[in-house]
């Protein structure tokens, strides 16, 4: 996680991450877990369809490949739920950790 955030960060000056949270797999059922999660919110005059190519390069980059996916094993799952006013994964939005790393970053915006 440490080198996805930081190439996030390459990304994105404005970024801010939450703290990162333990939790269960959530939806499809994968042998491994539990998960480490963290939220951030970013700022960018980049369009959803030219982030997205971005974020798969940087999976990619640590580690994550089909065939381990076929077999429950994900290093990395990095994704872009919401762009603008768009919500991309409205399912993720109401994951339980996705919530609490949101509800944490926006406290702080506060």
């Amino acid at each position: 996680m440490a080198y996805a955030a930081e190439q996030l960060r390459t990304l994105f000056s404005s970024i801010r991450f939450s703290q990162s949270y333990y939790s269960k797999a959530e939806g499809k059922s994968y042998s491994v877990g539990p998960y480490l999660n963290q939220v951030a919110i970013a700022y960018t005059t980049l369009s959803h369809s030219e982030i997205t190519p971005l974020l798969k390069a940087i999976e990619k980059a640590t580690g994550r490949s089909k065939e381990l996916k076929a077999v429950g094993i994900i290093p990395i799952d990095i994704d872009l739920i919401q762009w603008n006013d768009l919500v991309l994964k409205p399912e993720d939005l109401t994951r339980s950790y996705v919530r609490k790393g949101l509800d944490e970053l926006l406290l702080e915006e506060e």
